[in-house]
């Protein structure tokens, strides 16, 4: 058969559909046809599309194997990967939202990622679940004996049958099977995917489109077929199946039984009437206690416990710690607080929507719960904090380790659908009774280390230290005496120039930073760049800087001083919000009248965090409209090669932490050679930072470097100091 869809002019479309066993997203038990939110979903729009379905039962590996060979045109339930995006083609619409949860027997101690370590864990074969839980245990030094299986119901056997010691299956068949007798769900959650449908990489790609189609339709209305589906197959246990000669058997018996019945004395019958009835009294009592327990667990649920990812909320943190606290006390043990803010969040939420946000946070707070221990306790206090109570600590060192999982925990990428996300924490830590001895005072004084580590650049923890609560004191002064000095017009710039390292010619300058602030005189950029990022002062900061540098560069030209020159400034990724950043660039130039192929604008490699469409049609319209852009403190962020040949850079800016230790590191001597022929090779032009020395110097003008600044040439100047450098340039050329 072809790797084709088989299908005739004439003839309805006949779509071979791989099935497995994996409920309740799909099943194909023997004998009867394939059922599941996947099948219900396909014959919905088989229906509409007119389409023939051939559904090909098979173990689920067998299953991949036909896809990559074409035997089949659709494989259902087939979790996203880029591995696997590689290989086959996707459905752009994912069926539903999925991750692995690690079930134990009875008798097994096993409640978090450690506690696995040498155990027997059932998994079933290729399932991206699985060799995902592998890889996270070996990274946590959990190791485990995996035993593989074909489906996720022998998963569930072998472990209530303790051939292993715990399985792993993904969350939707565990939605159907979390209450089964011997077998107990752990605190085990990890690698959250979506579910898509896959086809075969040389397929016709008008099936997926049709399946995009319909199911974006269905999605976007919540009565619609496919919420029905989700309904009937997670709200509801599926009715048991059963052996078809069992109706008659129990017809025999109940025959046999009223035959019984028939001969029995009467007083028995009349026993029999009046035990029915006090029993039937007493299911209706336990019943109702039943129903009162559930809507009491219900608004405990919402009072007590995040709606978004399920864990404690601000409220159920403190009525917990407050307990903890007591029995502390009592018995003089200790425990550490750590506050968790998650860096750059809101960077997430600008670049990919809030939805995006809502999903990596649920994925965070899964891998903040797999590294804790049994008895550590974890707290959404809401956005993006969370809070996790260490107890049973002997040292200082027991909350260090825990800090450390968590942030190792982040490290990984995070993928929402074809997405990838970097992210990490910065985490505060406060001891009981070291520090405070009170739920509120312990909180202050986490959230203030919290601070402190974020200012010292985020994805670290600190301790509380009684000094810190000063420094927060100074940040809201600061913060106030910034908007000030915007007002006051207090800020100014100073330049550095920008040399061809082959001429020693000055080709241009970049605009820094200064406050001249009444009270503490000229105060350098790192004293206040920060405060005004957190605050969303940058922009308006950003604006000024951009304007008056134009102006003074464009005052410059028209006084014979800076003819070719150009002016580097900086930007700020909050300055692409709403396009914002390309208003800003038009109206500078349009005011101050300076032609934008004098202009460059330095942009920070975390630009990559926040990439989405919005920011690379910002940057392809200022490269439209002339503008030079830069990509600055190249090497130390987030960049990668995909990017760097799609984005419209024209310079790279090489970080001075490279250029500082040349010629005498051998390993940064190697980066800046490769940085330099990566340039090259991409035909970008690349910007030394930081030279201070002439051996430096010297070495970069021979490995290619083409420009550079730093203080071996000129520290920052104000205006009128660079005026006059202009000059005795402008001089030296015409008496040379």
């Amino acid at each position: 058969m072809s790797t084709g869809l088989a299908w005739a002019a004439s003839d309805p479309l006949v779509v071979r559909v791989g099935v497995f066993e994996n409920p309740p997203i799909v099943s194909a038990p023997a004998g009867a046809q394939p059922e599941g939110i996947a099948i219900d979903m396909l014959r919905w729009v088989a229906d509409r599309e007119g389409w023939k379905l051939a559904f090909v039962p098979d173990a689920f590996d067998k299953q991949v194997e036909r896809l990559e060979r074409g035997e089949i045109d659709l494989l259902v339930g087939f979790a996203y990967t880029e591995a696997r995006a590689s290989q086959f083609k996707f459905s752009k619409q994912s069926l539903i939202g999925n991750w692995g949860m690690v079930f134990r027997h009875a008798d097994a101690r096993i409640e978090s990622l450690p506690d696995l370590k040498g155990k027997r864990v059932a998994l079933m074969r290729s399932s991206t679940h699985g060799q995902a839980l592998v890889e996270l245990a070996a990274r946590f030094d959990a190791a485990f004996t995996p035993v593989y299986v074909d489906t996720y119901p022998q998963v569930m056997q072998a472990v209530a049958q303790r051939h292993v010691d715990a399985g792993a299956v993904n969350r939707v068949f565990a939605a159907l099977h979390a209450h089964e007798p011997d077998v107990v769900v752990t605190a085990i959650v990890f690698n959250p995917v979506f579910v898509h449908y896959a086809a075969p990489k040389a397929a016709d790609p008008a099936v997926l489109a049709a399946l995009d189609h319909h199911l974006a339709q269905l999605k976007a209305d919540q009565h619609s077929a496919y919420y029905d589906s989700l309904r009937r197959w997670l709200e509801a246990t599926p009715p048991d199946r059963y052996a078809r000669w069992l109706p008659w058997a129990v017809a025999g018996a109940a025959v046999v039984l009223g035959l019984a019945l028939a001969i029995a004395a009467f007083l028995r019958r009349q026993v029999q009437r009046q035990t029915g009835e006090l029993q039937r009294r007493a299911e209706m009592l336990h019943a109702e206690i039943r129903q009162r327990e559930a809507a009491q667990q219900h608004l405990k649920q919402i009072a007590y416990f995040d709606s978004l990812t399920g864990l404690p909320n601000r409220e159920g943190f403190s009525n917990t710690l407050a307990q903890m606290l007591t029995g502390l006390h009592e018995n003089h043990e200790r425990l550490a607080l750590l506050f968790i803010d998650i860096d750059r969040l809101k960077n997430i939420n600008d670049g990919l929507g809030h939805g995006a946000g809502d999903l990596l946070l649920k994925q965070i707070a899964e891998r903040l719960q797999s590294v804790l221990r049994a008895n550590d306790h974890l707290s959404r206090f809401g956005g993006d904090e969370f809070v996790v109570i260490v107890s049973d600590i002997e040292a200082t060192s027991d909350a260090e380790l825990v800090a450390t999982r968590l942030l190792r925990s982040l490290g990984e990428p995070f993928h929402i659908g074809p997405t990838q996300i970097y992210s990490s924490a910065s985490i505060g830590i406060a001891l009981y009774p070291e520090d405070a001895d009170s739920v509120d005072s312990l909180l202050k004084h986490a959230d203030t280390a919290m601070y402190q580590a974020k200012e010292l650049g985020g994805n670290r923890f600190l301790f509380y230290q009684a000094q810190q609560t000063t420094r927060v004191v100074e940040r809201l002064t600061l913060d106030t005496r910034l908007r000030q000095a915007l007002e006051r017009d207090e800020l100014l710039l100073h330049y550095q120039p920008i040399v061809e390292l082959g001429s020693r010619r000055m080709v241009g300058f970049e605009a820094l930073l200064r406050w001249d602030d009444p009270e503490h005189g000229l105060v350098m950029p790192g004293a206040f760049i920060s405060s005004a990022e957190d605050t969303g002062l940058i922009v308006p900061i950003g604006e000024w800087v951009l304007e008056a540098g134009c102006a003074q560069l464009r005052a410059w030209q028209q006084q014979g001083k800076a003819e070719g020159m150009t002016l580097a400034i900086n930007v700020s990724t909050r300055q692409f919000e709403g396009q914002r950043l390309v208003k800003s660039v038009e109206q500078a130039l349009s005011r101050t009248g300076l032609a934008p192929a004098f202009l460059e604008l330095e942009i920070t490699e975390n630009v990559m965090l926040i990439m989405n469409d919005e920011v690379r049609s910002s940057l392809d319209q200022l490269r439209g409209m002339g503008v030079r852009l830069s990509l600055d403190d190249f090497g130390t962020g987030y960049s990668s090669l995909s990017y760097l040949k799609q984005l419209p850079f024209h310079i790279l800016k090489m970080d001075q932490s490279f250029v500082s230790k040349i010629p005498g590191s051998t390993g940064d001597t190697q980066i800046v050679r490769t940085i330099l022929a990566l340039a090259k090779g991409l035909e970008l032009e690349v910007v030394a930072e930081g030279i201070e020395t002439q051996a430096q110097y010297d070495f970069l003008r021979e490995h290619g470097c083409e420009f550079g600044q730093g203080y071996l040439m000129s520290r920052p100047q104000p205006a009128d100091a660079l005026a006059g450098m202009l000059d005795a340039q402008r001089l030296g050329e015409k008496t040379g």
